[in-house]
């Protein structure tokens, strides 16, 4: 590198001096003019290719002059258009890639919530043709089957409560109990 590249205003040098001077002596008026240069023309490629997004295509310059200055000590030399440029490349893959496994993850996560609810519907009526078909055997019960299961199964008494209530002996009211699951269970679910 020469001297002369030093006492020369950053306008007059070429993009692969300008570079020299910022990864040799991290020379802010160099990369501010490599900025001035570089940033509108960068800007029209991400907003191409990011389907004329303007704000996402300023963070991707911001981003590509950051990766610029961060890894300014790697520069070769020459090419400073073509190193730019497959920082940017670099950034655009690295977008997409992000974006893909974002929108993946955005499919994956709304079908299950899907799948969610469409189980919660079919609880749901699974839950009411029971209940209505519960209700349908409970009217064919005798009125002190009705009570005994209203007394356990709706007011939730205790086996002596009810006892008490229906003047029985606990153990007529367990057997009774017993027998009147057993009965709702086979006319509620014929395959046991």
């Amino acid at each position: 590198m020469s001297i002369h590249l030093f006492h020369k205003p950053p306008s007059s040098l070429t993009d692969d001096e300008l570079m020299e001077r910022v990864s040799s002596r991290d020379d802010d008026g160099a990369y501010g003019e490599l900025y001035r240069r570089h940033a509108r023309r960068l800007m029209g490629f991400f907003f191409r290719q990011t389907g004329k997004d303007e704000a996402l295509a300023a963070d991707l310059v911001q981003d590509a002059f950051l990766r610029l200055w961060s890894s300014r000590q790697k520069f070769s030399g020459s090419g400073f258009r073509t190193w730019l440029f497959t920082v940017s490349y670099n950034l655009l893959k690295n977008h997409f890639r992000h974006d893909e496994q974002r929108k993946l993850y955005e499919t994956i996560a709304s079908k299950q919530q899907d799948i969610v609810a469409d189980a919660r519907i079919i609880e749901q009526i699974d839950s009411r043709a029971f209940d209505l078909a519960l209700q349908r055997e409970l009217e064919k019960l005798p009125s002190e089957g009705r009570l005994l299961f209203s007394l356990r199964f709706e007011e939730e008494l205790t086996v002596p409560q009810i006892a008490e209530v229906m003047d029985l002996p606990e153990g007529t009211v367990k057997s009774r109990i017993h027998a009147l699951t057993q009965t709702l269970k086979q006319k509620l679910n014929p395959n046991t």
